[in-house]
């Protein structure tokens, strides 16, 4: 008998399948901010972007790799919120708006993998 998956299912594999390409997204919108705010190619924030960019995009399972990753930067609550305000100290414009952006996914993406852990 072929193993089968139920609908439920099948609706969570599709959401978690495009998890990696929304947080490349997010990640190419930080690195354009940081570019058009006047931040060098060089400069380790946008070197260091474009790093995690690759190592999803290399990744052997890239939707694995992101989970961990959310996972390790918010393991709670307190850890997003110790973030968010570095950044906001550090930060301003549109580059906030993309580090928000993107540190608001990674959460959205923690909180959705511990709910459905229980």
């Amino acid at each position: 008998m072929p193993y089968s998956i139920d609908l439920n299912q099948k609706i969570y594999i599709l959401a978690m399948a495009s998890n990696a390409d929304k947080i490349v997204d997010a990640l190419k919108a930080v690195v354009k901010s940081a570019l058009c705010q006047g931040f060098t190619k060089t400069s380790f924030l946008v070197r260091d972007h474009i790093k995690y960019i690759k190592k999803i995009q290399s990744a052997n399972d890239s939707e694995l790799h992101v989970i961990y990753t959310a996972k390790k930067l918010f393991p709670n609550a307190e850890a997003y919120i110790e973030k968010i305000n570095k950044i906001n100290d550090k930060y301003k414009d549109d580059l906030l708006l993309s580090f928000k952006s993107y540190m608001n996914y990674i959460l959205r993406l923690g909180m959705k993998l511990l709910r459905s852990a229980k």
